[in-house]
């Protein structure tokens, strides 16, 4: 009973390991929740456990993996996983370029130069000619003033009539030559940006739809048939993409390529974590974070470079078409294949190991089996059985509603941030590239943030600092540039490493028979947030520019004062059963009560 009771708990805590991501919604992996797993549960597992049962000996992989060590294996594996992980990222955030929308004006008959090439976006004379927006301070896209009279073809300000307007259709004076799906769909004006933002909220569904039907790819046909199957098939959809005719084709495929990206993420770093020893996991996964951001400034860059958006989806997808490769220089999951009883093959990927790192693998008995799990109750961990306990208890229900709603306003905020990034003033590509570094420090500083502070103290702290920042950014003049550009970075950082702290929190104030479940609900549930931040860009146009970060800001400190109300979770016991993580909050659950309880 002991061993079942462990191996359950085991295998409950190891769900923590596999958790979702912040950039597209895809699952990652935390560094704060390794560091209790992986000290209670690993490192103490230095020798190797055999044990008889029903005369077959069973024996754990991460101690085999300790005499074949760290080498070269692990290294040549971080630098492809690394890889994937980068292009992981390119799906999720193409969308903000392809999609994107851009500075315009009418084009002045009379007054713009013929050749399209000498036509300049702000000239002298566009005072007169076309009304600018008050809160921006930009001319309007698709208004100009009338004719006086409506034959003129003058260049002067007797020419038009200030007082009425007219919307034109007869071309457009952009400030830079790109080529999005607007400008070749015929997506211009305001009341057609809807379909602009509409790209981002069906890429975020599509993720929304993949997670699970990823989950359920890699469980029946392996961990790494899942990673080169959604790789290469969301490279060929994007490509096929890059081909479309018109806007319900972009967004049909668009839809598609989510749904097959999504769980890439997710897969790569099971596959990852698998090869290395349990106390270098927490090293092993800060080096693999770093490769995500880099996927979403790689996006930027060729986008700064090609400026249209066909060349683009093409230059970042072809190259995913190579992981195809991965099926021969990548390993399936040991776990994986000793669930499906093949024992033989588990074996032959430990002596690959071994080889390469050139240390001697343990003789192994022809009746060796990897360890696997059993539980007590098959039917605890159901999804039906789990919600009608969270039902039965109003503590924990109104505790998940509460979480949820911060995951919804953590999501709306971070994703807000990312795609208003290319909005500010000055360089869109170098200011979206920014936006996705700041995500490398935030990894860093979360740890240091929960080891000074208390859980709710810190995300409340993280969600009151990217509100005041946002509010703030409202305040600085626009010539500030630098100035607004460093609060919207400061703002971007706080979000981040709150999105870092919240798995933390989430996971410690649920039971472990539930805990890897509703993280799962907090984190689909948090999904509205990220379908409805495309659309915040839609604010701007219709209620001020300042309206946007007004709404992150507000987000940011409602969130703040929710937080407040979970319970405190630090430097406790995980709770296991319902009635402790209810007394969560009420009294200190430190280890030696819940022995002694």
């Amino acid at each position: 009973m002991r061993r079942r009771s462990l191996y359950r708990n085991t295998i409950l805590y190891a769900c923590l390991l596999v958790v979702r991501d912040r950039s597209s919604d895809v699952f990652r992996v935390q560094k704060v929740l390794l560091q209790p797993i992986l000290s209670e549960f690993f490192l103490g597992s230095s020798v190797l456990l055999l044990s008889f049962s029903r005369k077959i000996r069973i024996m754990n992989i991460d101690s085999v993996l300790v005499t074949v060590g760290m080498g070269r294996y692990q290294f040549a594996g971080c630098v492809l996983f690394g890889f994937m992980i980068m292009y992981s990222n390119v799906s999720p955030v193409t969308y903000v370029f392809t999609a994107g929308d851009l500075k315009y004006r009418c084009a002045i008959l009379g007054c713009d130069s013929p050749d399209p090439a000498e036509r300049t976006y702000e000239p002298e004379w566009l005072r007169f000619t076309t009304p600018y927006r008050e809160d921006t301070g930009l001319p309007r896209k698709c208004q100009r003033y009338s004719r006086n009279p409506a034959n003129s073809s003058g260049c002067g300000q007797s020419d038009f009539n200030r007082n009425t307007t007219e919307l034109c259709h007869d071309g457009w004076v952009f400030e830079d030559n790109e080529n999005t799906i607007g400008t070749e769909f015929g997506l211009m004006c305001e009341e057609k940006k809807w379909k602009l933002s509409m790209v981002g909220t069906v890429n975020n569904f599509g993720q929304f739809i993949g997670i699970p039907v990823s989950g359920i790819i890699a469980d029946k046909f392996g961990r790494k048939f899942a990673m080169v199957f959604c790789a290469v098939t969301s490279a060929i959809i994007c490509i096929i993409q890059s081909f479309s005719v018109n806007y319900q084709m972009f967004l049909i495929l668009e839809l598609l390529s989510s749904i097959v990206s999504s769980g890439v993420y997710t897969v790569t770093f099971v596959l990852a974590m698998e090869l290395v020893l349990p106390n270098h996991r927490v090293l092993y996964y800060s080096i693999l974070e770093c490769f995500y951001p880099i996927g979403a400034i790689l996006v930027a860059f060729i986008a700064s470079l090609v400026k249209d958006w066909r060349l683009l989806l093409q230059i970042a997808n072809i190259p995913g078409l190579l992981f195809l490769s991965y099926f021969w220089l990548t390993e399936e999951s040991m776990r994986w294949l000793e669930m499906q009883g093949k024992h033989d093959r588990v074996i032959d990927v430990l002596k690959r190991i071994a080889g390469i790192n050139k240390k001697s693998l343990p003789v192994l008995p022809s009746n060796v089996q990897m360890e696997t799990i059993n539980y007590d109750d098959e039917n605890d961990a159901k999804y039906v059985n789990i919600l009608k306990d969270v039902i039965r208890s109003p503590t924990i229900l109104c505790r998940l509603i509460r979480c949820s709603l911060v995951w919804i306003a953590i999501t709306l905020v971070y994703y807000g941030l990312s795609i208003c990034s290319t909005d500010i003033a000055g360089d869109k590509y170098l200011n979206f590239s920014l936006v996705s570094f700041v995500e490398i420090p935030a990894c860093l500083l979360n740890w240091l943030i929960m080891e000074g502070m208390s859980r709710k103290m810190s995300l409340s702290c993280m969600f009151i600092l990217c509100g005041f920042t946002s509010v703030l950014y409202n305040l600085v003049p626009d010539s500030l540039l630098l100035i607004k550009l460093s609060i919207f970075l400061i703002s971007k950082l706080a979000i981040s490493i709150a999105f870092c702290i919240i798995y933390m929190l989430t996971v410690e104030i649920f039971p472990t028979r539930m805990r890897a479940t509703l993280l799962s609900v907090c984190s689909m549930i948090g999904r509205i947030g990220s379908m409805l931040a495309p659309q915040t860009t839609l604010l701007a146009e219709y209620f001020g520019n300042y309206v946007t970060m007004l709404v992150f800001g507000a987000t940011a400190l409602v969130a703040a004062a929710i937080t407040m109300t979970l319970p405190e979770s630090k430097n406790i016991k995980l709770p296991d059963t319902v009635v402790e993580a209810e007394r969560i909050g009420i009294d200190r659950l430190l280890p030696e009560n819940i022995e002694n309880s």
